[in-house]
C-alpha cells in the first residue's frame, strides 16, 4: 500500500506464530513512549491505539508525505532491537510488516475506533474495556489528553452524542465480536 496525506489507516500486525510481542508493563510503556517521541517527527496522529500481549492495532491520520511506512519501520525496527537484547533472543518478533487498511468512510472510522478499544475486551483480557492499561479508550472517555489526537471528539461528537455514548451502544450491540471487513 501507498501512504498518502490527508488518510486514515488501520494499521495492525501480532507476534510470529502468534507470540508475545510484550511481556511487561516496561514493555507497553517503552514502545507507548516510541510512538509519543517520534509521532511529530514524521507528522503521524494517532487517533486510538490498543497493544496486546500478541498484537496491536494503531488507528493513524498521515499529515505530511512522509508515509506512515517509514515511521512504523524505525519505530518497530527499534523496538524489536531492544526486546530481543533484552529476552536474549535474535531474530524477527512480528508475523509480517504492519498491515494497513485503509479508511474509506467515516463509518468504518468510527467502527474501527471502537473495535480498536474494544479488543481486550473482546478477547477476554479484561471485563470491562475501560480496565485495559495499554489502550487510548481512557483518554477518549475520561477526555484527558496523553498523545492521542482529539480530530475524532470534535469532528463526530457532541454534547448530546458523546464517544462514551457511542462505544456504549458498539458494545451492546456485540459489533465487537465481528471482524472488520
Amino acid at each position: 500500500m501507498i501512504y498518502q496525506k490527508d488518510n486514515y489507516y488501520h494499521v495492525f500486525n501480532r507476534g510470529c506464530n502468534k507470540g508475545k510481542i510484550f511481556f511487561t508493563e516496561s514493555d507497553y510503556n517503552n514502545l507507548l513512549s516510541k510512538i509519543k517521541l517520534t509521532k511529530n517527527t514524521y507528522k503521524i496522529e494517532v487517533i486510538a491505539y490498543c497493544l496486546l500481549p500478541n498484537h496491536y492495532h494503531l488507528m493513524l491520520y498521515q499529515a505530511s508525505n512522509k508515509p506512515i511506512s517509514d515511521w512504523l519501520r524505525d519505530l518497530f525496527n527499534g523496538y524489536a532491537q531492544r526486546f530481543n537484547r533484552k529476552y536474549d533472543r535474535s531474530g524477527t518478533i512480528f508475523e509480517r510488516t504492519a498491515k494497513p487498511k485503509l479508511i474509506i468512510s467515516d463509518k468504518y472510522l468510527i467502527d474501527g475506533i471502537h473495535y480498536i478499544h474494544s479488543n481486550p475486551f473482546k478477547h477476554g483480557m479484561v471485563d470491562n474495556p475501560d480496565d485495559w492499561k495499554f489502550s487510548s479508550l481512557s483518554e477518549y472517555l475520561n477526555n484527558n489528553n496523553v498523545f492521542v489526537s482529539k480530530r475524532i471528539v470534535g469532528n463526530y461528537f457532541y454534547q448530546d452524542y458523546t464517544y462514551q455514548t457511542s462505544f456504549q451502544e458498539y458494545i451492546e450491540s456485540n459489533k465487537f465480536k465481528e471482524e472488520l471487513d
